[in-house]
């Protein structure tokens, strides 16, 4: 006879256990888009002055931190000249600790001789306070240098001001001014598009969505005659979709270190599985 928990066992329904396996990768068709610089920047000097040099033109080729003009900078240099000169004197302070020593012997003579009673305690009191105004007139005198070493660096920093370089790697795409014209501090003399990273705008049916995510890498195939592949990685996929196409602003980062590819390139974006 079988026991009752083994009668209930019997009756119990087979179940069908369901490995995970996981989805197949959906193929998503490539989609049209732009290759564009990351960002262009308008570069002008903080100060107002004549131009003396401008190093670069359109079309060329600059490194991060390369000179791309500089301002008439002859009263800067002068001023940073004095204002080295006068940080590295020391006249002041080396005659300000020798006449301290001097007097700080005078007063420790005085309170000894005040001390047998052979000068009278005034005139000890008089050594000690002529050697703390020269205590106080010696730290005077360091903090003038302090103040002439800061000024130095103002002048240093006003003299750079003067020269204008570039934050980014890239290619100039305008130059607006030339050399002896004025700069108002505001005027814009070259601009400079970074494209050591490139940006790709591209749009996809709103079905790609759920399929897409940042970080992940695609391959951007950029029209003839540039047209080798090149991976790029998913950096902004958009939260607010374009009711009347139908369609989501995706945006990858295009690796461009050597500079060989332009900006303004037509390409189609190609989704891993499609």
């Amino acid at each position: 006879m079988k026991s009752k928990a083994e009668f209930r066992s019997l009756a119990l329904p087979l179940t069908v256990v369901a490995l995970a396996l996981p989805h197949p990768a959906v193929a998503l068709d490539p989609v049209r888009c732009l290759i564009e610089a990351d960002d262009l920047i308008e570069l002008s000097t903080p100060v107002a002055g004549i131009i003396a040099e401008v190093t670069v033109g359109r079309g060329d080729r600059v490194e991060a931190g390369q000179v791309v003009a500089r301002m008439d900078s002859r009263a800067e240099e002068a001023s940073l000249k004095l204002a080295e000169a006068q940080a590295a004197d020391t006249t002041a302070i080396d005659a300000a600790r020798v006449r301290l020593e001097f007097l700080e012997t005078q007063a420790d003579r005085a309170a000894t001789l005040a001390a047998r009673n052979a000068v009278s305690e005034t005139i000890a009191n008089e050594a000690r306070q002529e050697a703390e105004i020269a205590r106080q007139s010696l730290r005077e005198a360091e903090f003038n240098k302090q103040l002439a070493t800061i000024e130095a660096e103002r002048a240093r920093v006003q003299l750079d001001q003067k020269t204008l370089r570039s934050p980014v790697s890239g290619v100039v795409t305008e130059r607006l001014l030339s050399p002896g014209e004025y700069q108002a501090g505001e005027t814009q003399i070259v601009t400079v598009a970074k494209l050591d990273v490139l940006r790709v705008e591209a749009f996809a049916p709103l079905d790609y969505y759920q399929h897409l995510a940042p970080g992940q890498t695609a391959l951007i195939r950029p029209e003839p005659p540039f047209d080798t592949p090149h991976e790029a990685r998913i950096t902004v996929i958009d939260n607010v979709f374009d009711a009347s196409t139908a369609t989501f602003g995706i945006r990858l980062n295009l690796p461009n270190e050597d500079l060989a590819l332009p900006a303004g390139l037509r390409c189609t974006v190609e989704f891993p599985g499609g």
